[in-house]
């Protein structure tokens, strides 16, 4: 399993992928620092209040399609000049190669969140946001919305290795983000059965404006049984791949 892990770390554009997290860093942060001067009338410049708006479109829009991007881009070089080919006649059993490639994805996901706390915890002490921060809390929201993730990963990596057109998986994560907006203020017992929505429910501050309604245990009973059905899903899919 570690050759494998290796191997798709070797074929992953870490150039594209940085280049994907300094615009999500810059966007959600330009938007924490503006947003809590302009609306001080509106609520106190506290640390709930500021991750309230920095989390805001990082687990609306840029960490679910980032999540579709990614996938599409682990499977983009087999998809190419007959890479499946080379890949599943390979000694490795076809579970272990899908399960790979998933591990890579989710690990990716994980530097993505880390860096993105780091950097709203770094913004927030330079901009003075008032209070102390409840790290605990901080860390627990980052934990959650990697966790929240994990099943939309699934199911992008499934489609994302049947589909071969980087165009139209692109495109399809794009559609499927945009109902965030609507879907984003219902309650968790009816938002969560969208998968893209699920890291907005998980991470936002409770206690705050913009904060979604949450049933914490059938958010997270979902999450991990959607994930179990996903990834068996598109392994199953994956094993059943047939070489061209």
């Amino acid at each position: 399993m570690r050759k494998l892990i290796a191997a798709e770390a070797a074929k992953t554009q870490w150039i594209l992928i940085a280049f994907l997290i300094a615009v999500d860093l810059l966007v959600n942060m330009s938007l924490g620092i503006s947003d809590l001067d302009m609306l001080q009338e509106y609520y106190a410049a506290n640390w709930p209040h500021f991750l309230m708006v920095v989390y805001n479109f990082h687990t609306m829009f840029f960490f679910p399609l980032f999540s579709g991007i990614l996938a599409a881009l682990l499977c983009s070089y087999e998809h190419r000049s007959g890479g499946w080919n080379q890949l599943l006649v390979m000694p490795y059993s076809r579970t272990r190669m899908y399960a790979a490639k998933y591990i890579m994805l989710a690990m990716i996901l994980a530097v993505i969140q880390l860096t993105f706390i780091g950097a709203a915890v770094v913004t927030g002490f330079l901009t003075g946001v008032e209070g102390n921060m409840d790290l605990g809390m901080v860390i627990i929201s980052a934990f959650s919305g990697w966790i929240s993730i994990l099943p939309l990963a699934a199911l992008q990596l499934w489609f994302s290795s049947r589909l071969s057109s980087f165009g139209i998986a692109f495109s399809l994560n794009v559609a499927c983000v945009l109902p965030n907006i609507v879907l984003s203020g219902l309650h968790s017992l009816y938002g969560m059965w969208f998968p893209f929505v699920l890291p907005f429910y998980a991470m936002m501050p409770q206690g705050t404006p913009f904060a979604p309604r949450v049933d914490e245990l059938s958010l997270y009973v979902w999450i991990g049984i959607s994930l179990a059905a996903a990834f068996l899903l598109g392994s199953r899919s994956f094993q059943k791949k047939i070489i061209t």
